[in-house]
């Protein structure tokens, strides 16, 4: 689960002091240092000791003895809280000892806020990380597989189990497949935990084993077909409304999957560096500001991440609105939780610090330790707190201490806060879901908590009931809410009711991340219906960025020269950005030089553009050479040796000469071999010569 750095000073003898170091407490000068405490604190008064910005407060939703080893929560549509126990952790079972991990049923029934009646709905589990609700039951991620768990009879203890996949690695107890999530797509992702594996369809006999190195997985929930998919997360996973996929690791608290396995796949001489993008500053580019007595195993990583974890998009509405869409990341090293303000960046997004040198929650108890983070069916955002004196696996401390008694400081103790406005009243409690009719599913896809929009989508799903497609397709056409408009397009298509009319429609959205999902939807379709193909293509000259990366990625299934010429629109425009670059590569098919050529020939662009398109022009002709095509070589040489000679219109040649070059030489060629007897060979060896 989480491969952690941190443990108390005073258990560490003095040696091991000599080669650590503390990274806290720290605070901006405008902040008032925190008195040490002595921890553990109890449950009341560990809230008293919370810091977070002006305006919010923290309340305690449960806590021991209800709950121990809490590593994460999910809601349901009864209104029950899920939380996942790892008892076992960090050593598991003595030998000859059943699992100690447990799920355990919440249940708030005064409505008080607090929920006091736990259920243990399955014990003696091994190394439990996650769960995801599923027709009145859970999806659970445990010791290298993925079960589907219900009770059938209704005391709250489950009573039937069936194991859908296998083969997650089980290398680490906390580097295992954690994090079930349904997605806008329909789809249930699962993040890899950094070990990968060989997953087996249970399910779907006849599937190959699928290795999911390097890579995250997902599937289907009613057919159990599953793909290995981008991105790799250790131990936390989150999404945007449209959609964009984040997960994290020790060192890197939020990245970004950008790239989607099956679209590099068209292209077989296409590789990439990273599908993944580091939206805030990681490794010892980050900076956390812990105000407790936090320490760490390497002075390099002091007052850094060094064990982000449980990464979420908050998209609640019991927060105020500057709040909505900003990256929350768990670092129990510090005993904080930290919070970036995400912005787009081309086909990606950046992000900044809320506040420097100030936490967006810490306190100086060192037993806190923040792993996972939830936004509930209140709007509220919830912290997953496993209080314990050490989080760290033996696997990474020296020898001498693997067997030391601290390890278990605090296994019989764990919490769940919530946070929200200070001052507001407590909101009534609305009716669970579950009670509510399909026609109220769609009315609540344009509610502004992501939790109601998200369950609602998956409640559709699971029903399959087609009788809302008239409220569906009302909802957008009518809806002022973009993501509303998304959410209905989707669950149309989870039916199996998604018209061309509404496709086109939404072809022609007025909001950019509408016209995106349509792109999407459509992409199955652009092949061999005329009129979406069209469209489709006009929006090459979409002012917005992302819109234009999809599109360059969809294009790739509908291959053709109007094809060819918006990607090549859609390469000049979006040059300066390398995972739009990347896109057009991945669709471009056979064509890469003859949109080198277009590259060369088109106007000079703004002196702000001009790196892009070097990149642009090194990074195509590369292409065509790896494909090692005589024919297309030489009509990338005479482009080359017909520019006007000019020094921006050098440094072109001399980036697109020496990618013909490199990409040759991948292949095990050579541009002189190639070349040889060419017209205008002779110049463009001269080139490649001046710019080696």
């Amino acid at each position: 689960m989480l491969a952690l750095r941190s443990r108390p000073f005073w258990a560490l003898p003095l040696f091991l002091l000599l080669a650590i170091s503390s990274q806290g407490p720290v605070s901006s000068a405008d902040e008032v240092p925190a008195a040490p405490v002595n921890s553990p604190l109890s449950p009341e008064a560990s809230v008293a000791q919370f810091r977070l910005p002006d305006g919010l407060k923290l309340e305690l939703v449960a806590a021991e003895p209800e709950i121990v080893d809490p590593v994460a929560i999910r809601f349901d549509e009864f209104g029950r809280l899920w939380v996942v126990e790892m008892r076992d952790y960090p050593n598991g079972p003595g030998e000859g000892r059943p699992p100690l991990s447990r799920i355990k049923l919440l249940e708030d029934r005064d409505g008080d806020g607090r929920f006091e009646k736990a259920t243990t709905f399955a014990d003696e589990l091994l190394f439990v990380t996650g769960v995801q609700p599923w027709k009145g039951g859970v999806f659970v991620t445990l010791s290298g597989k993925v079960e589907w768990m219900q009770d059938k009879d209704g005391d709250g203890r489950v009573d039937h189990r069936e194991t859908w996949f296998t083969g997650f690695a089980e290398e680490n107890p906390q580097l295992r497949a954690n994090h079930p999530r349904f997605a806008l797509d329909n789809r249930i992702y699962v993040s890899n935990g950094l070990r990968g594996g060989v997953v087996v369809n249970r399910k779907q006999k006849s599937d190959k084993p699928l290795s999911i190195s390097g890579r995250d997985f997902r599937f289907e929930p009613f057919s159990a077909d599953c793909q290995a998919i981008s991105g790799t997360g250790q131990f936390g996973l989150t999404f945007d409304d449209y959609g964009n996929r984040f997960n994290c690791s020790n060192r890197n608290p939020m990245m970004h999957v950008v790239l989607a396995e099956h679209y590099l796949a068209r292209n077989p001489l296409l590789t990439v560096p990273a599908v993944v993008n580091d939206v805030a500053a990681s490794g010892e580019a980050s900076h956390v500001y812990p105000i407790s007595q936090a320490w760490t195993t390497s002075i390099l990583h002091a007052g850094q991440f060094t064990a982000a974890c449980g990464v979420e998009c908050y998209r609640g509405d019991a927060l105020p609105a500057e709040f909505y869409g900003n990256g929350l990341t768990c670092e129990p090293t510090g005993n904080l939780v930290h919070r970036e303000v995400l912005k787009p960046a081309g086909a990606t997004f950046a992000s900044h610090p809320a506040r420097e040198g100030v936490e967006f929650l810490a306190t100086p108890d060192s037993w806190f330790r923040p792993v996972n983070l939830e936004t509930g069916p209140d709007g509220a955002l919830y912290v997953v707190d496993m209080y314990r004196c050490v989080i760290e696996h033996p696997q990474f401390v020296p020898e001498e201490l693997k067997a030391r008694p601290d390890l278990r400081y605090g296994d019989d103790r764990g919490r769940i806060y919530r946070i929200v406005r200070a001052g507001a009243a407590k909101a009534p409690a609305s009716k669970p879901m579950a009670s509510l009719s399909p026609a109220e599913w769609v009315k609540s896809l344009a509610s502004g908590n992501s939790w109601q929009r998200e369950t609602a989508a998956r409640l559709l799903f699971e029903k399959q009931d087609r009788s809302v497609q008239g409220e569906l397709e009302s909802l957008e056409k009518t809806s002022t809410d973009p993501r509303a408009r998304v959410h209905a397009l989707w669950a149309l298509n989870g039916l199996g009711v998604l018209s061309k009319a509404m496709l086109q429609a939404a072809l022609n959205d007025d909001h950019p991340r509408v016209r995106e999902q349509a792109v999407l939807l459509a992409e199955g379709k652009l092949a061999e219906d005329a009129e979406l193909r069209k469209r489709a293509l006009a929006l090459a000259s979409d002012p917005d960025a992302r819109l234009r990366f999809q599109l360059a990625l969809s294009l790739g299934a509908a291959p053709g020269a109007d094809a060819t010429a918006a990607l090549t629109q859609i390469a000049l425009s979006g040059a300066d950005d390398v995972w739009t670059r990347r896109a057009v590569a991945a669709s471009i098919g056979d064509k890469p030089a003859e949109l080198l050529l277009a590259v060369l020939a088109a106007p000079a662009p703004e002196q702000k553009a001009a790196e892009g398109r070097l990149a642009l022009a090194s990074e195509f002709a590369q292409l065509v050479g790896a494909g090692k095509n005589p024919d297309k070589v030489a009509a990338v040489v005479a482009g080359l040796a017909a520019l006007p000679a000019d020094g921006e219109t050098q440094r072109l040649q001399w980036s697109a000469a020496l990618g013909l070059a490199k990409g040759l030489r991948s292949r095990g060629a050579s541009l002189t071999g190639i070349l040889a007897g060419r017209p205008a060979a002779d110049e463009v060896l001269h080139l490649f010569k001046q710019a080696s």
